[in-house]
């Protein structure tokens, strides 16, 4: 055993390699899946065994020794979540339960994996040039195949509800390619903006981050707009300033100037004009209705699907809760009616997915933080929100024991993305329990992390 350990220690690069080129297969698992080939879940699983042995082989002892205390800790309480679920609810999916956890247990993996991962290799700057451009060819493959979608008339729509207009191309979820595209826009910014290149290659690159934006006002969500819009504005700003600071930078400003002067003109007649009016509307149209009836309405002796809703589960809510919820509130109002009726070692433990259903199939809230707390209950959501607890108060720490030093362009954008994430996770979902989406936010935190690490330089270079 030691001198597997040993073997496994003497090759911990091989492990740092395949993650980092992991990032790149990322589009490609997507689109295999949406093709019918269904390898993306189980290749990414493997996160998890591959994660442990890389921890177990992980140079520095004290790391080593907590992650996989913490890994063990997270198994066994997942365990008994899952032996509870399989006791107390009925209907009950054993399938839809491990899935759930397994999921979960991924993005919890691949986040320690990668701050580990950019920790050790910090004195190498080749990374600091390597996940910015993986980053901007993802996005571009993202953003290709959703234009090459467009043309075919192929893609698949963002929305159930038909007046709303989007579509996320060859990819499942809209809401995942949606923070997919927010998040690594703010990688793809980094390379094309602060990383050197040819006249020719920071042409073709201009050319692709406008699809990027085409693509990003095309699936018709706020994520995916709001972070368009956030990143132009600030990479305007940081490179005006240079401008004036360094007399240059002044063409790649006034190019940046246009694509966000032209993504604010065109964003009215592109789908996410339609669907932001449209949300707006129904909020106000729900809250007025809400406002004129005394009484709730009689809820109906069964629904579509065949299942009974709770009684307590339609609630009144105001015209700001409707437009936060987008449409959740229906499922988080009976999620919280089972949770407050369910028996403490439910609310200690968890619910599982979906909480104690009574239909056929379990309905989350598609709100990541909230789905964890009824899903993993008070222990569960307290185990689980450590590592990023951890990981967000040292880079914090980071940032203010250096007085800001640390703060690059490289790390100010991968700072927006880690933010873009984690704001999706609460307000959008499809982030800390989706392989898909998660992966990329465990990767910003890694590398931010890593960058804020590192010795102080110059913010401009």
């Amino acid at each position: 055993m030691q001198a597997l350990i040993q073997k496994l220690k003497d090759n911990h690069h091989i492990f740092e390699k395949l993650f980092i080129f992991f990032i790149l297969a990322q589009p490609f698992l997507d689109l295999l899946s949406y093709l019918g080939i269904p390898i993306s879940n189980p290749v990414r699983l493997l996160v998890i065994p591959a994660g442990a042995l890389y921890m177990l082989s992980y140079p520095n002892r004290r790391w080593s020794r907590n992650t996989l205390i913490y890994m063990l800790v997270l198994a066994v309480y997942f365990a008994i979540n899952f032996g509870i679920s399989m006791i107390y609810k009925d209907p009950v999916s054993a399938a839809g339960e491990l899935t759930f956890i397994l999921k979960t247990f991924f993005f919890i993996t691949a986040l320690l994996v990668y701050v580990m991962i950019f920790r050790h290799i910090g004195e190498n700057r080749e990374w600091k040039v390597i996940v910015p451009k993986y980053l901007f060819i993802n996005t571009s493959v993202v953003s290709v195949v959703m234009l090459i979608a467009e043309l075919t008339g192929t893609g698949k729509r963002s929305y159930d509800y038909l007046a709303k207009q989007g579509h996320s191309g060859w990819f499942f979820s809209g809401n995942e390619i949606s923070a997919i595209l927010g998040m690594g826009f703010c990688g793809a910014i980094i390379y094309y903006l602060f990383i050197k290149k040819g006249l020719a290659a920071q042409i073709i690159c201009t050319a692709l981050i406008a699809v990027m934006i085409w693509a990003m006002l095309t699936i018709g969500t706020k994520v995916a707009f709001g972070a368009a819009l956030l990143v132009l504005g600030m990479a305007f700003l940081l490179l005006l300033i240079q401008a004036i600071i360094k007399r240059d930078s002044f063409i790649q400003a006034g190019v940046v100037l246009v694509l966000l002067a032209v993504t604010i003109f065109i964003s009215p007649e592109m789908p996410i004009g339609n669907n932001l009016g449209l949300s707006v509307d129904m909020a106000n149209e729900k809250a007025a209705q809400q406002q004129e009836q005394a009484e709730a309405p009689p809820l109906p002796e069964e629904a579509e699907e065949g299942e009974v809703p709770p009684p307590g589960s339609v609630r009144q809510w105001s015209s700001w809760q409707l437009m936060a919820l987008n449409g959740r509130e229906e499922f988080f109002g009976t999620v919280l009616y089972y949770f407050e009726r369910a028996p403490v070692i439910q609310k200690v433990f968890g619910m599982g997915i979906g909480g104690n259903y009574t239909g056929k199939e379990p309905r989350i809230i598609e709100m990541d933080i909230l789905d964890w707390f009824f899903g993993f209950g008070y222990l569960g959501t307290l185990i689980l929100v450590l590592p990023l607890l951890f990981v967000t108060g040292s880079i914090l720490v980071f940032i203010f024991k250096q007085r800001f030093r640390t703060v690059s362009p490289t790390a100010l954008f991968s700072g927006v993305g880690a933010c873009i994430g984690l704001g999706a996770a609460f307000i959008a979902g499809h982030i800390l329990s989706s392989p898909a989406s998660g992966f990329y936010l465990a990767l910003f935190l890694g590398f931010l992390y890593g960058l804020l690490k590192q010795k102080p330089e110059k913010f401009f270079q």
